[in-house]
């Protein structure tokens, strides 16, 4: 009994220390980059959380929202107008001309996630390989670049992964030992991660088919699964301020046009009457996957290999996952899962089967903007690289095996710090030396790029300058004068470009003309500065 307390209390030290190390890794990058696209949205929608209301934008669930949003409520920021996502979102931000430390502020909420990630991975790993496995996984977990750059960020993505990676090993407890304890528990984890992303719903379901198969047969006591859902329901209600009224008084029209894409056709004008009339709990949340839906069917203005799409394609999610992962990581995977096939153990075998299960729901979608939608991958996918880790060592009978491993471990390790802080912009070797043409947006250029942009025209001097550049941001807070300029003309003197800017107007034919330049500086990893005569 004493030495399975060392064994426990040393595994919980190994992986809160590897959590913590990666959790200043991310904090460090807070005040290097400006706001991404995305961010002013989310942190509008979660400081108007706090005031009452969650209704600037419901095509999220409010969980990482309100995690952006705290800092500023209990800085007693004021509340901004009632106008478009963007612009609130930037009221706060430039409030005190403080910009550079309130967009940090908004950040740290996304640090708690990603220690809850590590930390339930861990966990996860040690109930179903070993400890080691799990303190490796956790390792493995905290060095992923498309983890990093999105925990360093004040959005949702991260909370999708977190969201389902412990609703995962909370069932997979609950299955074991169907109490009521891990009832509640399983629940209010199943709470959080409906509260995580929309994305959870059909992820998480489809993961939970293998988590079932691999323990049948089990017994759920009745009681516990009452509770389970109880606690889910309350948690989820509590997420949106225990709101009850109609789709209708929620969004308006927009609230019953988004209800009618949940239900098959036929049923429009019952649907229709329902949301006018019938007060539901939680209605933004019905009404936030009303809007998801009627996104995705509508599709998406992307970009991959050097093409432009608004349908998509069904090969996006692979390629992009594919570039920007680590090779090492991906080379410890592949030998973990042909270790973990040869076991022929079910629970191994069946978190195997999950980062496949919800990359093959991905490739259906038609918004195509980034690895960070497949984030809920890399959780059993770092288990399985573990678990192949620990194997070689293990098994290797002589200097060689542990010397390849340790190459991969070096390689994976040391390339990645070696790219601190770029981790958002990260692609792996093959991707090299032009990222941009594989693909853009939250890939590699999500706006990240303004505040560096800024401090190199100071620095050389600049005055004013064409900045096609993708961001929200207030250029002229930074002191970047912008001069408008046809993109589509050849312009002369300062002009910076964003690579996405480039991508996506390329089908139009604009900037075709800046092919005949070099760039005189690359200004971090998203934006190119040309000086044309």
């Amino acid at each position: 009994m004493l030495e399975a307390k060392r064994v426990q209390t040393k595994f919980l030290v190994a992986v809160t220390l590897l959590a913590a190390i990666a959790a200043v890794r991310v904090a460090s990058t807070h005040r290097v980059f400006s706001e991404t696209l995305d961010e002013p949205a989310h942190v509008a929608s979660g400081f108007e959380w706090f005031h009452g209301q969650y209704d600037v934008d419901a095509s999220h669930p409010p969980l990482a929202r309100i995690l952006c949003g705290l800092p500023l409520y209990l800085a007693d920021f004021p509340r901004p107008k009632r106008t478009d996502m963007a612009t609130m979102g930037n009221d706060l931000y430039y409030h005190g001309g403080l910009y550079v430390k309130t967009v940090a502020r908004t950040r740290i909420g996304n640090l708690a996630l990603l220690l809850a990630a590590i930390l339930a991975t861990a966990y996860w790993a040690r109930r179903v390989f070993s400890p080691t496995v799990g303190i490796v996984a956790a390792a493995m977990m905290s060095t992923l670049p498309p983890i990093l750059g999105h925990a360093g960020l004040a959005t949702t993505d991260l909370a999708a992964l977190t969201g389902i990676t412990v609703a995962l090993l909370a069932l997979d407890a609950f299955l074991e030992n169907s109490s009521l304890k891990r009832g509640a528990l399983f629940g209010i984890a199943l709470g959080i991660g409906l509260l995580s992303k929309f994305s959870f719903l059909v992820f998480f379901p489809a993961c939970a088919i293998f988590a079932l198969l691999a323990r049948w047969p089990f017994r759920i006591r009745w009681r516990s699964a009452v509770v389970a859902i109880a606690c889910a329901f309350l948690v989820l209600w509590a997420g949106y301020r225990f709101d009850f009224r109609t789709a209708h008084d929620y969004a308006g029209d927009h609230g019953i046009y988004a209800m009618t894409f949940l239900t098959p056709e036929p049923l429009d004008k019952l649907t229709e009457r329902i949301a006018a009339n019938v007060r539901i709990p939680a209605p933004a949340f019905f009404v936030g996957i009303g809007f998801l839906k009627f996104h995705d069917n509508e599709g998406h203005h992307a970009f991959l290999l050097g093409e432009n799409s608004h349908e998509g394609w069904w090969y996006y999610f692979p390629v992009v996952f594919f570039y920007k992962t680590p090779l090492p990581f991906l080379a410890l995977a592949l030998w973990g899962a042909a270790l973990t096939i040869a076991s022929r153990n079910r629970a191994r075998i069946a978190i195997l089967l999950m980062p496949l299960v919800v990359l093959g729901i991905a490739m259906t979608s038609s918004i195509n903007i980034g690895v960070r939608h497949v984030l809920p991958m890399y959780a059993p996918l770092s288990i399985i690289a573990a678990y192949g880790v620990v194997e070689i060592w293990q098994r290797s009978r002589d200097a060689f095996g542990r010397t390849a491993l340790a190459a991969l471990l070096v390689w994976l390790f040391g390339g990645v710090a070696a790219s601190h802080p770029d981790y958002l912009a990260w692609f792996n070797e093959l991707a090299q030396p032009n990222p941009a043409h594989i693909a853009v947006d939250s890939n590699l250029d999500w706006g990240q790029d303004t505040l560096r942009l800024a401090r190199v025209l100071r620095e050389m001097g600049i005055e004013e300058l064409h900045a096609d550049i993708m961001t929200s941001a207030r250029l002229a807070e930074h002191g970047i004068k912008h001069v408008p300029q046809n993109p589509g003309v050849k312009m002369t003197g300062w002009v910076a470009v964003s690579e996405t800017t480039l991508a996506l107007k390329a089908q139009w034919g604009e900037y075709q003309w800046l092919k005949n330049y070099r760039p005189v500086r690359r200004i971090g990893q998203s934006i190119r500065l040309y000086n044309i005569p």
